[in-house]
């Protein structure tokens, strides 16, 4: 990449400013012989202090600083002696630095950019391998649910799962069969869940890669597995056949890989009837195996809590069944590297994670190459330096003298000095690229000041104390503010008091920091309203790396704010009735969870369904359907009372839940909803009286502990009650 023209000219003039500062320095400590102290005018000129002018860009980090140079001055004032100086001495110390400075330039590009360059290559190679490893489970995975569904659609399959019999298993199902396919477990569930057929060959104990404590026998690992199989929807399938699961699993602390298919004929059009599970566990040849596909030390381990760095890890075949997510990159020593990749379930479980360690070998081959390229080049430096030793004087340092004096006079008057030519070379390139880098300058300066008048973003500076000291009029316009109203007041009083804490905190992150920062806070305007805006904050130094302010750019995102509030309402609201969706559920849920534990109060949920609905649509057609459960809708809203809440879960199910249910029945709540919806309803002329809710009750924490089994023991009781039709039923646990 080219580099910009005012940072070109920074780094020529940088260099001579460099030259002249070394010259300088050595004349500096020179004494006349003869006398230990200088004329006080030759005194004085070596003691005064440099002035320097400070150019920067608007649009850009760019920043020169020119300085004269005490030297500069010196070498312009009669020397009455003549110094003896030796001339050798002097090129010593002017080159010696150069000479360190280049063998530090070249050792800093050589660990930023061919370092860098060969740890990139070993961090790309680790990562490839991640791929290779999850590209060859998602590989396996779609091999096993393609065998899986040879024998799930077929009609032998279909007739056994219907009208079980011995012969299927003898004919179609041997422990020879389960070796050729490579599976530890085939297993064949009806819709009910039941058991109807297995070949259940897990490896021996000795060859189990486990992340605790083993299963207390194979039946338990087989009940383990197919219930986690249920859990995860493989009985889901409401009679449709292209449902499916494909995961990896950590079933009863023993990786697991497993696949699912509902089964039905030859063709998949009958309705599922049940589904075979299949597939094997992770154990030590197969992880060998792995192992030596990817030729890396491949290590399974234990889940663990992910981030945002964690990125979503992509298969091949661009399956959505096997998710895995790639944490970055960490190093184990200085030459080792590792990722872990950490498959999820198809909930979005934590299952297990795999660590791959891999040698940096292209890093360290790299670090000896530079090593060696740096010996090398110490050698030809010290060649070059013993030329260069005797060149400099000749055709290079008298000139740079004289530019370092022009330099000087820059210091002192950046706007009205230019340096003089000195021909067609380098030298005389540098002064006239220094010259149009002080004319850049000027129109830099001048451009500046236009942004910011005419930029539609608001901008301001401030002291260290908050007291506003510029503004552009943008920021008076955003704010129906005035300069005179801004300017030398603190930022604060355009805050209310519940935002100023708020607003210190970005400052402190930016001071602690030294850094930007990006932040959203709330202004009052003149008019007295209340806008948002986005700033962005950056920290003010001087040239000694002070803190003298702050400098920030505001924009108004008043719209913006309000735009994501209607989103977020959109979001938790159902469209049809008006209630909570079952986002809104799932999350108020745990919220009144949390609530009734931290109180030691009861919570109550109620689940409702609406008995023969299904008949409404069908005879009435889905808008009376749908104008019959806005209806529904607003009689439960209306039933209930502050602070309870009711949501519509989808289709015609419906959830309420009664916080602090000791004080309020549920019971009675569930009678006064029936009360409410047994009412006949009349819908464009058709009255609908056949429509009666079923209620299901749970408590919590007497019925269940946790969000999840308090929604399973309300269901249950919902179910129970739609035995008997209009009744509610309190959740009874089994015996």
């Amino acid at each position: 990449m080219e580099p910009s023209p005012r940072t070109a000219a920074a780094v020529k003039s940088g260099a001579c400013l460099l030259t002249s500062t070394l010259i300088a320095r050595l004349l500096e400590g020179w004494v006349p012989p003869g006398d230990a102290r200088l004329p006080e005018e030759y005194a004085a000129q070596v003691t005064q202090p440099r002035r320097c002018i400070e150019m920067s860009n608007f649009n850009s980090h760019d920043r020169v600083s020119l300085c004269s140079q005490p030297a500069a001055r010196l070498m312009l004032s009669p020397i009455t002696r003549p110094h003896r100086m030796p001339l050798r001495t002097r090129l010593l110390w002017l080159f010696l630095p150069l000479l360190a400075a280049s063998l530090g330039g070249i050792w800093l590009l050589s660990e930023s950019i061919l370092l860098s360059r060969f740890d990139r290559e070993d961090q790309q190679r680790l990562q490839e391998g991640a791929t290779v490893l999850h590209n060859r489970l998602d590989f396996e995975l779609k091999r096993h649910l393609d065998i899986v569904r040879t024998y799930a659609w077929w009609d032998a399959s279909y007739d056994f799962i219907q009208r079980p019999n011995e012969t299927f298993e003898q004919e179609n199902l041997d422990h020879e069969m389960l070796d050729d396919l490579g599976f530890d477990f085939v297993l064949f569930l009806d819709d009910r869940g039941h058991l109807q057929l297995k070949q259940w060959s897990p490896p021996a104990p000795d060859q189990r890669v486990l992340f605790g404590a083993p299963s207390a026998s194979d039946q338990a690992l087989l009940e383990a597995l197919q219930q986690r199989a249920i859990r995860l929807g493989a009985l889901d399938f409401r009679g449709r056949t292209d449902h499916s699961l494909s995961e990896l699993l950590l079933v009863d602390n023993l990786p697991t890989l497993l696949v699912s298919v509902p089964i039905s004929n030859n063709q998949g059009s009958a309705p599922a009837k049940g589904a075979i599970l299949a597939g094997y566990f992770l154990d030590r040849e197969r992880l060998a195996n792995l192992r030596e596909q990817m030729q890396a030390d491949l290590q399974p381990m234990p889940n663990i809590a992910t981030d945002s760095t964690w990125k979503p890890l992509r298969s091949r075949s661009g399956s959505t069944h096997n998710q895995a997510l790639l944490s970055p990159r960490r190093f184990i020593g200085e030459h080792v590297q590792q990722v872990s990749v950490q498959y999820l379930s198809s909930s979005g479980e934590p299952q297990l994670r795999f660590d791959i360690t891999k040698k940096r070998l292209l890093y360290i081959q790299g670090e000896k190459a530079i090593n060696f390229f740096l010996g090398a080049s110490l050698l030809v430096a010290l060649g070059a330096f013993l030329v260069g030793y005797l060149a400099l004087e000749l055709w290079v340092l008298r000139r740079v003298q004289r530019l370092n004096r022009e330099v000087a006079e820059v210091g002192r008057n950046a706007h009205s000095i230019r340096l003089s030519d000195f021909g067609n070379d380098e030298l005389g390139q540098l002064a006239g690229e220094m010259n149009q880098m002080l004319e850049r300058l000027e129109h830099s300066e001048a451009r500046d000041r236009a942004i910011l008048q005419s930029m539609r973003d608001g901008y301001f500076e401030m002291d260290v104390d908050g007291v506003i000291l510029t503004v552009n009029p943008a920021l008076c316009q955003l704010l129906g503010q005035t300069r005179e109203t801004l300017i030398g007041h603190p930022y604060y009083e355009l805050l209310g008091e519940d935002d100023l804490a708020r607003a210190r905190q970005p400052f402190q992150r930016a001071m602690q920091s030294g850094a930007g920062k990006t932040f959203a806070i709330p202004l009052q305007r003149a008019d007295g309203s209340l806008g948002y805006f986005e700033a962005t904050v950056s920290l003010i130094h001087d040239l000694q790396g002070e803190l003298r302010g702050y400098r920030g750019i505001v924009r108004d995102v008043s719209d913006q704010i309000a735009y994501q509030q209607q989103l977020l309402e959109m979001a938790y609201r159902d469209p049809l009735t008006g209630l909570g969706n079952r986002k809104a559920f799932d999350e108020q849920l745990g919220q009144a969870l949390l609530r009734a534990g931290s109180g030691g109060s009861e919570l109550a949920l109620l689940y409702l369904d609406l008995d023969r609905f299904k008949e409404v649509n069908d005879r009435f057609g889905h808008d009376i359907g749908d104008a019959l459960l806005r209806t529904v809708a607003e009689r439960v809203r209306s039933t209930l009372r502050q602070p309870d809440k009711a949501y519509r879960l989808g289709g015609d199910e419906f959830a309420v839940l009664l916080e602090d249910s000791q004080e309020n029945n549920p019971q009675r709540l569930a009678e006064r909803l029936l009360a409410a919806l047994v009412q006949p309803i009349a819908l464009n002329g058709e009255r609908i009286d056949f429509v009666t809710p079923s209620i299901g009750i749970a408590l919590y924490p007497r019925h269940a502990g946790d969000a999840e089994g308090l929604v399973r023991a309300a269901d249950s009781a919902m179910y129970e009650a739609k035995r008997q039709r209009n009744h509610y039923c309190l959740y009874q646990a089994p015996a």
